[in-house]
């Protein structure tokens, strides 16, 4: 099985990285990684051209602008990233026969209306941003791939990038004696990103003819404030600060409630753990030494 993987220095192109290089049925597997930093992903002819020399089993797309102010602020880029990248990425797989597996958002939601369990797959998204907006229009370009799937995912944590990671940011203030202000009334399901990237190995060979949509998150539901008060709670320290949405001054729309249902996904691969025991485990990562999260 060769894996081509965009995004490979992002929080989960990292993850996986290490999922595959760690697990004895995928280790000797030739994966290709490709960042944003090194690759315009922008440039059709760049893409088809790497995809196309690798000759890639599958493609793992996840590279994107997911700072959702910064696509706000200048959609044009964001557009050329998230919607033109993944045009290219799709093409270059329909040309080579190579399996899709693209990353999606619970931001292709609008967050006021989720079922009990949650947004599930069969729900009808309603971007509130540009940052959405691209991730949805990216899902339905990769429906022309024959073996796709798209994984919709929600607020990732776990990598070591404190302005891209709220729980990274947050163990850090804690440990340094701070007390981090957190958002209290936007919910959704905080995914810790190993389990994100164990699922998707999971879902790489195309012999398990997983095709179509699946939402891929832990399970509950919580605020970056309630996540803050488990991490305090686990870490020692002193308790987060609550703030509201209103307060964060946001200049990109935000779901005010996207909780994903995954239990589709769980006939699929297993059902995702609580995201409470998910932070558990990730605070038993958190170093001692440096006083910072490790990235795995």
């Amino acid at each position: 099985m060769r894996v081509y993987l965009t995004g490979a220095d992002g929080m989960l192109g990292t993850a996986l990285r290490q999922e595959l290089a760690t697990r004895p049925e995928t280790a000797h597997w030739p994966v290709l990684g490709v960042s944003l930093s090194d690759f315009d992903i922008g440039d059709e002819t760049a893409v088809r051209d790497s995809i196309a020399d690798f000759r890639p089993d599958v493609v793992v797309h996840t590279a994107a602008n997911a700072v959702v102010d910064s696509c706000e602020r200048d959609p044009a880029t964001a557009l050329r990233v998230n919607v033109g990248g993944t045009h290219h990425v799709a093409e270059a797989c329909r040309r080579n026969g190579s399996r899709l597996i693209y990353i999606s958002s619970d931001y292709v939601f609008d967050g006021r209306a989720p079922g009990p369990a949650g947004y599930n797959e069969e729900d009808i998204p309603a971007p509130v941003s540009v940052y959405g907006l691209s991730k949805l229009a990216g899902e339905r370009i990769v429906e022309a791939v024959p073996d796709h799937l798209v994984v919709r995912t929600s607020w990732l944590y776990g990598g070591s990038d404190p302005r891209l990671d709220q729980v990274v940011a947050a163990a850090r203030e804690f440990l340094d004696g701070g007390r981090p202000r957190l958002i209290d009334d936007q919910f959704s399901s905080p995914t810790y990103v190993p389990d994100l990237a164990s699922a998707l190995v999971r879902l790489l060979p195309g012999a398990l003819a997983v095709r179509g949509l699946l939402h891929i998150a832990n399970r509950g539901r919580a605020s970056w404030y309630q996540v803050g008060l488990a991490l305090a709670e686990r870490l020692g320290t002193a308790h987060p600060v609550p703030m509201s949405m209103a307060d964060a001054g946001f200049f990109g729309g935000r779901p005010r409630d996207s909780r994903l249902d995954s239990t589709r996904a769980a006939a699929f691969v297993h059902a995702m753990p609580h995201w409470t025991d998910a932070l558990s485990r990730y605070c038993a990562r958190l170093t001692a030494v440096d006083r910072g999260p490790v990235n795995h």
